[in-house]
């Protein structure tokens, strides 16, 4: 009993973990420019306030169904995580990020699935760490708006 218990709370507290935004994978779908910091950090890093300044500035198309080629002809792939955010994984580096939301007072969810929170970047030996921030270009998506169904 008292492991089922525990599970029942660890299933509680990583639901409670879950972003609201709600973005799908035809929102993520076509060509981001990615906006990247100096690649000095370590994984400790806080990227959640990221601003810049951007060292890297680059294009990355994600394809149907999981292709990454990058403006110099790098492939690679990605993935969709859940419906929150995506992971590219491109020229010997991980790109990670969780789409851009607001929530408003009234517990109202507005996802920005042409945006991204600042996330993280890495090269593929876990190092040279980076922040960095991401814009959709084309195909163009608006805002999506829906409530707050957390417990």
């Amino acid at each position: 009993m008292l492991f089922v218990s525990a599970l029942f709370v660890l299933h509680f507290v990583y639901a409670r973990a879950d972003t609201p935004a709600n973005c799908t994978y035809e929102d993520i779908r076509g060509t981001w420019a990615f906006y990247e910091g100096e690649r000095s950090e370590n994984s400790s890093v806080q990227c959640s306030k990221y601003k810049g300044p951007s060292v890297n500035i680059f294009k990355i198309e994600l394809l149907f169904p999981d292709i990454a080629i990058d403006e110099s002809g790098n492939k690679g792939f990605w993935t969709l995580i859940y419906n929150q955010g995506f992971e590219v994984h491109i020229n010997y580096r991980k790109y990670f990020a969780f789409s851009l939301y607001k929530k408003s007072s009234e517990g109202n969810i507005t996802s920005y699935c042409d945006a991204v929170l600042p996330g993280w970047s890495h090269d593929i030996l876990g190092r040279n760490w980076a922040c960095y921030n991401a814009r959709k270009l084309a195909p163009l998506v608006g805002p999506k708006h829906h409530e707050d169904n957390h417990l």
